[in-house]
């Protein structure tokens, strides 16, 4: 068993407005780096910001407990040598695993975390990990290869991987995510599902009649956990798990896709892609013309504002996306943290270890002995996301910020006009268009504040270098509700191979000679 060696990528920061020609720079995860270089720099920052981690983590005062659960979910074949999958088990385990393969017997996992803390984020010590199982050349084929060579023909150019929606009420967004994608090009959608409205599910049940099986919609659940500790930080291990499981997500989503979708995203209902052509998979093909070893193309990330009149939406027929309201912020008024993240294109075949916003390990390029590149896309008007959040998280006095005005908004008239137009004719003549999904707005409002306060304080304490806790976990985020939402939740999906309790038997044991 070891533990894969994990190279940080760069991440730079959006200075806007954009330069009038894109820039493009090609890295390799274990390439050298030119001390004076400014790649040299952002990977300073990037590891300043890792050793701040290690710092807090090593600093912790919490007494951990041990969560011995591990927790699967499906495998896939990656090539006619290797089965992978995800797990989520506790940081502090090293239970060594086997797998039984039919026909082979059982075989080792040798597993990975996926970054140099092996924590998926801060203190939450649920971390993802990746098990892979090495097969013989002479090992039974199986139907389910999704390693495919350069030269195939993929189903789809261009699809999209969404994080699992939890305490779910904006239903509107989900509209302006399908439709902003679909008037851009993209043809095949992962929607992760967790816990969610029943206005919610109207709209998901409408596109996926609409889009058939370019929609699949997957549940993604809760850990199993026993009644009496459910929400008990000490004993509840979904307590520990980030923003359920979105590492984990990612990789799932990230094999589904190999072989059938050439570029695939990774990202949130309220990330909109913009390509100047208003055609994302011709953006996508051009760039990766110039570079045909990327694995990945990480583009601006761009925090923006987006209001919202939810009072006066009723049904779907008032949606009208309203994307000319939306304005950028100056990158002065960006939390740090913000500036430097990014978000990516990948190439599902091509990327092994990654996140949210950066890259730690891809695959192998051919024979060249070298992983796969990344191409950064940054102040590139060819290919962006904006960042829009979407409600106002102060009722009274929201904190002053300053706006990009020299942004240019006509492309993204242009976009919400065709969006406009292909939505009209997809509700035209439906039961759907103006069926009623009200009351929400007043619940989705305080739903969506708790949820923000959920990245600060939960289980009674503030998250702060003394009370280092798990933020973003849907046990301690359920308790903060206050709406009183009945939320769906999805079916458990996820085992617990290490689970262990006491059972009665029925069955006589051997008894041993005994004289008495």
């Amino acid at each position: 068993m070891r533990r894969g060696t994990s190279n940080l990528l760069t991440i730079n920061i959006y200075t806007g407005p954009f330069s009038e020609t894109g820039h493009e720079n090609e890295i390799t995860p274990d390439s050298p780096i030119l001390p004076k270089s400014s790649e040299m720099r952002r990977r300073r920052d990037l590891s300043l910001k890792e050793a701040w981690l290690k710092k807090r983590i090593q600093k912790s005062t919490e007494s951990r407990s041990q969560f011995s659960g591990i927790y699967v979910r499906e495998a896939y074949r990656v090539s006619d040598e290797e089965i992978r999958f995800v797990y989520l088990e506790n940081q502090d385990n090293n239970m060594n695993l086997r797998a039984e393969i039919p026909k082979l017997g059982w075989q080792p996992v040798e597993w990975f975390c996926f970054n140099a803390t092996c924590y998926d984020y801060l203190f939450c010590s649920m971390a993802t990990r990746f098990g892979s199982i090495r097969l013989p050349q002479t090992s039974p084929h199986q139907p389910d290869v999704r390693l495919r060579p350069s030269s195939h023909h993929y189903p789809h150019k261009l699809g999209v991987c969404l994080q699992p929606i939890f305490f779910f009420t904006d239903w509107t967004v989900i509209m302006q995510f399908f439709e902003s994608w679909i008037a851009q090009g993209a043809t095949k959608f992962y929607f992760y599902l967790h816990s969610y409205t029943w206005q919610t599910k109207k709209v998901l049940d409408f596109y996926k009649d609409s889009l058939g099986d370019a929609l699949e919609l997957i549940d993604w659940s809760d850990l199993p956990v026993h009644a009496r500790d459910k929400g008990m930080y000490d004993k509840d291990p979904n307590s520990r798990v980030f923003r359920h499981g979105a590492t984990a997500f990612m990789h799932d989503c990230m094999m589904r896709a190999r072989s059938v979708v050439k570029f695939v995203a990774n990202t949130d209902l309220d990330d909109l892609p913009v390509s100047s052509t208003l055609n994302l998979p011709d953006a996508l093909e051009k760039v990766s013309t110039r570079h045909p070893d990327a694995a990945q193309f990480k583009v601006d990330w761009i925090l923006s504002h987006q209001p919202q009149h939810w009072d006066s939406i009723h049904n779907a027929k008032d949606v009208n996306f309203d994307l000319q309201s939306v304005r950028v912020l100056k990158i002065e008024n960006i939390r740090w943290d913000y500036r430097v993240s990014k978000k990516m294109f990948h190439r599902p075949e091509r990327v092994m270890h990654f996140d949210m916003h950066t890259v730690y390990r891809n695959e192998l390029a051919g024979e060249k002995n070298q992983q796969y590149t990344t191409i950064e896309m940054f102040d590139n008007s060819d290919l962006y996301f904006l960042h829009l959040r979407r409600f106002e998280r102060h009722l009274m006095n929201p904190l002053p910020v300053e706006y990009n005005n020299s942004f240019n908004h006509s492309l993204l008239m242009k976009m919400n006009t065709r969006m406009l137009d292909q939505f009209a004719k997809r509700i035209d003549g439906t039961e759907f268009a103006e069926s009623p999904l009200t009351p929400w707005s007043l619940e989705a409002r305080q739903t969506m504040r708790d949820l923000e306060q959920c990245r600060r304080e939960a289980f009674g304490s503030i998250l702060d270098d003394q009370n280092q806790m798990c933020q973003q976990s849907s046990s301690g985020c359920e308790g903060m509700l206050t709406a009183g939402v009945p939320f769906i939740k999805t079916t458990q999906t996820w085992v617990n191979i290490a689970h262990k309790a006491l059972f009665n038997t029925y069955v006589e044991k051997t008894k041993r000679f005994s004289l008495f």
